[in-house]
């Protein structure tokens, strides 16, 4: 009879691809957060931001601030709790892409995103929200199979 341990199946090499993998995404998405909310004009001006642009994030609104906290700050710690094998690697991924979706939601249904950023910029962001999606489904999956306790 198979012993049972707290993790009853090794982590595939994938986990440790796909974790290192998110936690730069969302690293990057951390840090374009910070400089954004903090107008910072060297970096607005490398990522070719106009007024129009620069205008748009400037008393940007609670609602869609508070969905873009919760998206990044959840994204960031969900592929760390990954590596650690815990399921609140699930929770949060969940948490990041429904965060990530009513940020997609709101911005792009009721502030003009499209037109702002222009459809590079704005199929990115629904990119990031689909993959996100993706980590909650293999976070699900990583947890079914064992891997996660």
């Amino acid at each position: 009879m198979k012993s049972v341990s707290s993790h009853s199946e090794k982590p595939p090499w994938h986990l440790w691809f796909v974790a290192v993998f998110f936690i730069l995404l969302y690293a990057a998405g951390a840090y374009d957060y910070l400089m954004i909310l903090e107008l910072n004009e060297a970096y607005l001006s490398a990522e070719n931001y106009g007024t129009a642009q620069i205008a748009y994030f400037t008393d940007y609104p609670l609602l869609p601030r508070i969905f873009w906290t919760i998206g990044i700050a959840s994204g960031l710690v969900a592929p760390l709790l990954l590596l650690l094998r815990t399921r609140w690697a699930v929770w949060l991924t969940l948490i990041s892409a429904a965060s990530q979706a009513c940020l997609s939601f709101i911005t792009f249904g009721f502030m003009n995103r499209w037109d702002m950023f222009g459809p590079q910029m704005s199929i990115f962001d629904a990119s990031i929200v689909l993959i996100t999606f993706g980590l909650y489904l293999y976070c699900r999956r990583m947890a079914a199979r064992g891997v996660l306790r």
